[in-house]
């Protein structure tokens, strides 16, 4: 069986689906992935599964029409050459071109994968925002009857694509925990012996693309704050500038930076070895996610989190019964076993969850204890692929992992809500 990866960045398939290409290839079958970019290292990491990667233009977060018709294309041409026996297709433009050209182009089965809605499904404002959501939902709408498996992240966006009458009927919906984490890959370091937290030189960090709804500026701001009550914290931004619309710009980090707020890494290659080296990770977001990788890796990794009661985000804390109560009145700040969850856009909730680490720093270790538990038991990217693997009816030919059982998948059938 020969399976078509269709993503519109390069990097998310070594780096997000690394691991279940790897299982495809595992399972016998032949995996051809196609990108946006022609990166060597991409190459070089699907050739080493005895798979192929193929570059096509399409551009990721802009609506050109003209361009996207050389994608569409571009899309036809590849479908039509490689003759695929399945195409299994993530992020938007794959999902919403990729699903229809693979029907006009024959093949057989197509999975579509939804891992976050960002910006689309976020209530417009302006015509131009109201013109684009209008396109997309229709676009999707399409799309997504011509799939024979829908793949989602969270049951929030479930709910959302039902209430909006965008799942097609007939069509079986999987809900995985985000895209799985690497259980191995970011081991479990424990907290427990750490002499900086004992010292009071607790190190926070926030890894993503520097975009404004990540939280990045909330960050940036709590930051600030907390420096001038606890000089020898330390703040630790790892991400790449992006040319998305909603980007933090150059001039605003080097602000940052250069008044000592935090320090500024830039795209790290190795994120595991660099959270190896810090204390709790902080992603502030209200961008709709589908569950953030990063502060999965975090998890895995066993960090306390702060992040937001956002779509996506709220996944990744385990609430106390006292943390219950206080999302269900709306507080600013609710506590957790393994951190906070906040009100997004307030930089006030961040900085108290920031500051009650700092005087409390005996909980660090055993609430970075609780998110490594967590990691296990609902992100380990082996439950997340097999979920993927049995609602593609792929046919079993390993031994090494035959121990590992598929558990329960979440099927959320059309009528369900």
């Amino acid at each position: 069986m020969k399976i078509l990866v269709l993503t519109a960045d390069a990097n998310t398939l070594v780096y997000h689906r690394g691991d279940l290409i790897r299982d495809f290839a595992a399972y016998g079958c032949e995996v051809v992935t196609a990108a946006a970019e022609d990166y060597p290292h991409v190459h070089e990491f699907v050739a080493g599964f005895g798979g192929r990667h193929r570059a096509i233009r399409m551009a990721r977060s802009k609506i050109n029409p003209l361009k996207d018709i050389v994608t569409m294309w571009d899309m036809w041409r590849l479908f039509r050459s490689e003759k695929p026996d399945a195409l299994f297709a993530y992020t938007i433009k794959s999902v919403v071109y990729g699903c229809v050209i693979a029907r006009l182009a024959g093949i057989h089965r197509v999975y579509a994968l939804l891992p976050g809605l960002g910006f689309t499904f976020v209530k417009p404002v302006t015509w131009k925002q109201k013109i684009v959501s209008y396109i997309s939902e229709a676009l999707h709408r399409f799309a997504l009857k011509r799939a024979d498996v829908i793949f989602m992240q969270n049951h929030d966006d479930v709910k959302l694509f039902t209430d909006m009458n965008m799942l097609p009927a007939g069509v079986p919906v999987h809900v995985t925990a985000g895209s799985g984490v690497n259980m191995d890959e970011f081991a479990h370091v424990p907290l427990g012996d750490d002499k900086a937290i004992a010292s009071g030189h607790i190190r926070f960090v926030l890894v993503s693309r520097l975009l404004i709804s990540k939280g990045v500026r909330v960050f940036a701001e709590a930051a600030r704050r907390i420096k001038q009550l606890f000089p020898h914290a330390e703040f630790h931004l790892v991400g790449p500038f992006d040319p998305n619309p909603n980007r933090v710009e150059e001039h605003e980090v080097q602000q940052w930076v250069s008044e000592g707020t935090l320090i500024h890494h830039g795209m790290v290659k190795d994120v595991a070895a660099l959270l190896k080296t810090m204390h709790i990770f902080v992603l502030p977001t209200w961008y709709r996610e589908g569950v953030p990788h990063a502060t999965l890796e975090a998890l895995a990794t066993g960090r306390p989190i702060i992040t937001t009661n956002s779509v996506g985000a709220r996944e990744c804390i385990k609430l106390t019964a006292e943390g219950e109560t206080q999302r269900e009145n709306g507080e600013m700040l609710m506590q957790g076993e393994n951190g906070f969850l906040c009100q997004h856009q307030n930089v006030a909730a961040v900085e108290c969850a920031m500051e009650w680490f700092l005087t409390h720093p005996a909980q660090i270790a055993p609430q970075g204890q609780v998110s490594r538990q967590l990691a296990a038991q609902v992100f380990d990217v082996r439950l997340v692929n097999a979920i993927i693997i049995r609602a593609m009816r792929l046919q079993d030919r390993r031994n090494a992992h035959a121990a590992v059982s598929a558990p329960a998948s979440f099927i959320i059938p059309h009528s369900s809500f």
